[in-house]
């Protein structure tokens, strides 16, 4: 389900979503302006408050109960507007001048939480006893102390309640790259089911870019004269959108870096571009000509996978293999760091480590 979110419509609120196949514009807050925080905050509170219902199968088409009147606190209105946590998230949130999708990511997950949970300010329980990955829990747990941090230098809160949470053990996902058999097979099966993406895939397995960087890639970044390309930009998922929409920044790193070809990528661009592509044109995209999106290429890659037996990896793993068959076979860590497009070898060390240098048992 896409996110609602609160935007700016004839210079009031709106929040736009379907439900059932009917769409909404709904201006929840009868003369609430777009750049007033407190106004965007009950808007945020609103749309949240709707699409839990929308979940829970009890959401109201009239929309009357979604509609603000003055004075009203939308949500844990059974609290005073000084022991609830949301309103003071929501404040300290809008206080840090955070890009729409930086706001999109962790601090909409957690504010989330509290809006299903409604807890008072020093409550700890809605965040110690939510089932979520330990990675996740202590990404969510940092927050929450910087948010303390904040509210005691204030004058909020005496105590941090959140001193005393511990963090949750966590040990790295396992990486299992693909085998060089096994991304033959792929690559053919591809070619057999969705021919259209089988030069992505093989992009991706020979690159090891990410998926965003692959699929934002343009012809201005190919020069197949020097057999080089060039990532510095990639085309991730808006947040703050509808959660189709992509928009083109930078690198993840912020760094650009430059790949010489191998023969087999050399060929693939020289063939891909005998059309004569224009060098702001993207080198790929769907069957229909659009913008590639990963949920849709990912059901095919379902596919695949499933019809060749091969135990499921998210197509993130094409990078995995790369870099693991580039360790493995006596890369350097800085150069492997280099294709990888990070700034030091820590996270290669990390998550490859154990692929240099390593021993083989003796004959005995």
């Amino acid at each position: 389900m896409r996110a609602i979110v609160p935007i700016p419509y004839k210079g009031g609120i709106s929040l736009r979503f379907s439900v059932a196949g009917k769409r909404y514009n709904f201006h929840p807050i009868p003369g609430g302006k777009p750049d007033d925080p407190a106004d965007m905050a009950i808007a945020r509170a609103i749309a949240t408050k709707i699409q839990l219902d929308i979940a829970s199968g009890h959401f109201d088409p009239t929309l009357q109960r979604y509609r603000h009147s003055p004075g009203e606190i939308p949500v844990a209105s059974h609290k005073t507007q000084d022991d609830s946590l949301l309103l003071h998230w929501d404040k300290w949130v809008a206080g840090l001048g955070l890009s729409p999708e930086t706001k999109a990511d962790h601090y909409e997950m957690i504010r989330r939480m509290i809006v299903k949970s409604e807890p008072t300010l020093k409550d700890t329980a809605w965040l110690t006893s939510a089932r979520i990955a330990p990675s996740t829990f202590n990404k969510r747990l940092g927050y929450m102390r910087r948010f303390a941090t904040w509210g005691v230098s204030t004058g909020l809160l005496g105590a941090d309640p959140w001193s005393s949470v511990k963090s949750r053990k966590s040990s790295p996902p396992e990486i299992k790259p693909f085998s060089k058999n096994e991304m033959r097979a792929i690559l053919e099966e591809f070619d057999r089911r969705f021919p259209h993406y089988r030069p992505f895939v093989q992009c991706m397995f020979l690159t090891g870019m990410r998926t965003s960087e692959a699929i934002g890639l343009q012809w201005r970044h190919i020069n197949i004269d020097r057999r080089e390309i060039c990532i510095r930009e990639s085309l991730p998922k808006d947040r703050a959108g509808n959660g189709y929409k992509r928009h083109r920044k930078g690198t993840k790193t912020g760094n650009a870096r430059y790949l010489t070809m191998t023969t087999e990528l050399h060929e693939l661009f020289s063939k891909l571009a005998e059309g004569n592509p224009v060098g702001g044109s993207l080198v790929f995209r769907s069957a229909k000509g659009c913008i590639i999106d990963a949920g849709n290429f990912r059901e095919d890659w379902k596919v695949v996978l499933e019809v060749l037996g091969i135990p499921y990896r998210k197509p993130y793993s094409t990078r995995h293999t790369l870099l693991s068959h580039a360790v493995e076979g006596g890369m350097s860590v800085t150069g492997a760091a280099y294709l990888a497009g990070h700034k030091d070898g820590r996270m290669i060390l990390k998550h490859y480590g154990h692929l240099i240098d390593r021993p083989q048992l003796p004959e005995l």
